[in-house]
């Protein structure tokens, strides 16, 4: 989109955008968890590195005392705290590990920040498959599958990276990955992005703390409360990561204004977390049981639960994955309708049927009683149909440049319908969840073109190709 213009006077289109959306009263089931509610006026917090405040890059007084409170409640030998988000620490982390040419081990559901740091450091991806749920969405990693990837893989990789919870809150069995990745002397990131509040309350899953892992990232905005982005980085020191070369690789992947806003926000999470964060999540889990309940009295809208997984995989229970394959809408088309007409905001949709609404600490008893009378409604409004099967899952591509070359290579753009048989030269990704459908330097199969035309069709977004009637992707110029 091009501007022209000054615009008019007094025009803020994104000010008026966001204000909007707080003026209207909705019901959110999604993320960040401080549920938009208005509070503290954060603007007379914005300050800088003045003398006392310490330095987040070099931090030796308050910072550097709230970092070691952080990692004492999250059994980390280290924690950073993180501006960037958790993508900061995911992209650090892989760049810290990993040299050019050196392998990891990249699961597919793994978010983009990954492939950020696959190009960042110049390692060389060893992608596993990820089982698909009947429902057509990523599960998790099988120990089965990392112990043949980790002994089958030569050279031997440095790292392995598990996203547990996904963006569907299924989880890995983290402890039996990381002893398989330490047998094989290979240290272990977890991004944990979505699963900060698993180490509060023991109906939760087992948290990346004391599993073994490595390292693992929180995304302390998405579950716990803190300002967006605010994230945590947390390392336990096993003498699988160089922590010297790890604190170089931070501050080149966040901004050198680090916003104390969302500085204070992590201390202050931290803080209440300690205080009262079993009763907290505790009140989130019966609110869940409580939606979850009333979601059985549908007929047609049906809520993931953990018995309908393989017993490898566990659930978070506050993350609602909500699925249908007998009505006539499609995923996009029900989060629209949940938007327009009756409020609610849910965290994402997308497929032949199926929707990510998330439960927070903060959400009113109300919110989940209209969610449920919402869906209700339209599954009598909307016309009934044969249950269907879901898509087959995307086909693996063929790597044939590591990410960083095709980055760096010269690329042209193509008609995306004419692009089979070229190497991707960008990440294309759906938005959300921002996993990787085709990462750089890898080839574009028929398969491939033929799917992401017809999701396009569906109003699908994705980063990475054109939005326009005749979308284009950038593809490597031999």
């Amino acid at each position: 989109m091009k501007f022209h213009t000054y615009g008019q006077e007094g025009e803020r289109p994104l000010w008026e955008a966001v204000e909007g959306q707080l003026r209207e009263k909705r019901h959110r089931f999604h993320v960040p968890a401080h549920r938009a509610v208005p509070g503290e006026y954060w603007p007379r917090f914005d300050l800088t590195e003045l003398p006392g405040l310490d330095q987040l890059f070099a931090p030796d007084g308050a910072i550097a005392r709230a970092q070691e409170l952080a990692a004492a409640l999250f059994q980390a030998d280290r924690t950073y705290f993180l501006v960037n988000g958790s993508s900061a620490g995911v992209i650090a982390s892989v760049a810290a590990l990993c040299r050019p040419g050196e392998v990891i081990l990249v699961p597919r559901n793994c978010h983009r920040s990954v492939a950020a740091g696959l190009i960042f450091s110049g390692a060389r991806p060893c992608f596993l498959p990820v089982p698909e749920s009947p429902l057509g969405f990523p599960l998790n990693v099988a120990v089965s599958q990392a112990r043949s990837a980790l002994a089958g893989s030569k050279p031997g990789p440095k790292a392995m990276v598990v996203t547990s919870p996904s963006y569907w809150g299924v989880c890995a069995r983290l402890a039996d990955l990381a002893a398989e990745s330490a047998g094989a002397g290979c240290a272990l990131l977890v991004d944990e992005a979505h699963g900060g509040h698993f180490l509060f309350h023991p109906e939760l899953p087992a948290p990346a703390a004391g599993s073994g892992a490595d390292l693992w990232v929180n995304s302390a905005h998405k579950t716990l409360g803190a300002l967006t982005p605010g994230a945590y980085l947390h390392l336990k020191e096993r003498g699988r990561v160089d922590r010297e070369r790890l604190e170089a690789m931070l501050p080149l992947v966040q901004t050198s204004s680090p916003p104390y806003p969302v500085l204070l926000s992590l201390d202050l999470v931290r803080e209440a977390l300690q205080r009262r964060g079993r009763q907290v999540f505790e009140e989130a889990l019966e609110k869940a049981a409580r939606i979850r309940r009333q979601l059985r009295e549908l007929r047609r809208f049906r809520c993931l639960e953990a018995d309908q997984l393989p017993e490898e995989f566990g659930l978070d229970p506050l993350r609602l994955t909500i699925y249908w394959n007998d009505l006539d809408l499609a995923g996009e088309e029900v989060q629209f309708l949940l938007h327009k007409e009756y409020r609610i905001e849910v965290e994402m949709a997308g497929g032949k049927g199926y929707l990510v609404a998330v439960v927070h600490p903060g959400l009113p008893a109300e919110a989940g009683e209209a969610l449920v009378a919402a869906l209700k409604d339209l599954e009598q409004r909307y016309r009934h149909l044969a249950p269907g099967s879901p898509p087959a899952p995307y086909p693996l591509p063929r790597l044939l440049m590591t990410p960083r070359e095709a980055v760096q290579s010269p690329s042209r753009p193509v008609p995306l319908r004419e692009a089979a048989g070229e190497i991707s030269a960008r990440l294309v990704a759906p938005l959300p969840p921002g996993i990787p459908l085709l990462y750089p330097g890898e080839e574009i199969s028929p398969e491939m073109v033929r799917r992401l035309m017809a999701e396009l069709e569906k109003g699908a977004r994705y980063q990475g190709l054109t939005a326009s009637s005749q979308p284009e992707i950038h593809v490597i110029a031999l």
